[in-house]
């Protein structure tokens, strides 16, 4: 198009001289290149070479009206037919101009009209999308509330007594936990994290806790760390779980022995304080080099034992506890978040309160990428 309308109006021009030349200014040709001229704001061009050409155009009618306007033309012709050429040129001008005025009024029309519509149908995708989001914010809350159900109540006396904090990320991930006593000396505590966020991470995370939970896992011995996670990975396979896989780590405090069993697979170390007795703490950290459940197939596992000794504070977490990032863009390095729960000074306050508020501290935010999922167990 843009090569057709210079060819169009560079012959627009030649014929305006041509015809100024041969049979004078009055019979009106000149008013052709006007013609052109008011076409040029009609072209997909941008604002720059719209302004060279109408610039250009007009200097061209500027300089035929200053040399042949008086000019004698090479033919005379006849002043009745002179008048005729002008006044036609001037209808056949005015009609023009009319003509795309009316045409490029429609386009504007047309076009307001399809955007109105396109601004209608945004709006309406907009509504629902917006209806769709707050029905999906609602599900969001009531899979949290229905985790929350699932989780067991703090236990404040006993050998063994529990304290946990979870704070679910914006997009819902799949941390769950839970403990129980398996019969009258033996102690089971776990936390799982299912990779990936959303409904279906809660719903994984949830069919697993409620298998431990209710010891619904065939032939297995649940004070059995080794088989309990063989059994999982068995049950729980990656591909038929929307290639969802999890961490776990699941421990069996035996009461009359003072001894822990646990395994992990794929899942942070658990972190085991003990206090000597000037009440300086030494802190082991728990873990076992397993494969993470749903992984690999037909995986085996391994299991450790330690002494816990009295009063000692075991800490089983996600990884969204230290995955913090700090305001400078850094993140909270696994390393720094042990050292702050052997050195960390309570001042009265629950360590898992102080934990809380120092992750909300550096990140500068009271939300997390992650969940923020943390379960202590006190040894008396």
């Amino acid at each position: 198009m843009k090569t057709s309308f210079v060819f169009a109006n560079f012959e627009i021009v030649m014929h305006a001289y041509i015809c100024t030349i041969f049979i004078g200014w009055n019979t009106g040709f000149h008013y052709h290149i006007l013609v052109m001229t008011s076409f040029i704001f009609l072209t997909p061009w941008t604002i720059g070479p719209r302004i060279v050409a109408f610039s250009i155009n007009i200097i061209l009618y500027s300089l035929l009206n200053y040399f042949f306007r008086n000019f004698s033309p090479i033919f005379v012709i006849n002043p009745t037919l002179s008048y005729v050429f002008n006044y036609s040129n001037i209808v056949f001008f005015g009609f023009i101009l009319s003509y795309f005025s009316y045409h490029y009024q429609t386009i504007v029309d047309e076009t307001e009209f399809k955007l109105e519509l396109e601004h209608q149908k945004t709006n309406e995708a907009l509504a629902e999308r917006n209806g769709i989001l707050s029905l999906l914010n609602e599900e969001l809350t009531e899979a949290e509330d229905y985790v929350r159900s699932l989780l067991p109540n703090p236990i404040a006396e006993g050998s063994v007594k529990t304290e946990w904090r979870f704070i679910p990320s914006a997009s819902l991930g799949g941390d769950a936990f839970g403990y129980h006593w398996i019969d009258s000396d033996n102690f089971a505590l776990y936390l799982i994290d299912v990779s990936g966020h959303g409904v279906g991470a809660v719903l994984l995370s949830v069919s697993v806790m409620n298998a431990i939970r209710s010891q619904s896992l065939p032939e297995i011995d649940f004070r059995d760390c080794k088989q309990v996670l063989e059994s999982l990975n068995e049950k729980y396979p990656s591909e038929d779980n929307n290639d969802m896989f999890f961490t776990i780590w699941y421990g069996v405090y035996k009461k009359s022995t003072g001894y822990l069993t646990y395994a992990s697979g794929g899942h942070p170390p658990a972190i085991l304080l003990r206090y000597n007795t000037r009440n300086d703490s030494e802190a082991k950290l728990l873990k076992t080099p397993n494969y993470v459940i749903g992984g690999i197939k037909d995986a085996t596992y391994e299991k450790r034992k330690l002494s816990v000794g009295k009063h000692a504070k075991l800490y089983v977490f996600s990884d969204g506890v230290y995955e913090v990032k700090k305001q400078d863009g850094s993140m909270w390095r696994f390393k720094e978040f042990t050292d702050f729960m052997i050195k960390i000074q309570t001042d009265g306050q629950s360590i898992l309160d102080r934990l809380h508020r120092y992750a909300i501290d550096l990140k500068h935010s009271e939300s997390f990428e992650d969940d923020f999922t943390i379960l202590e167990v006190t040894f008396t």
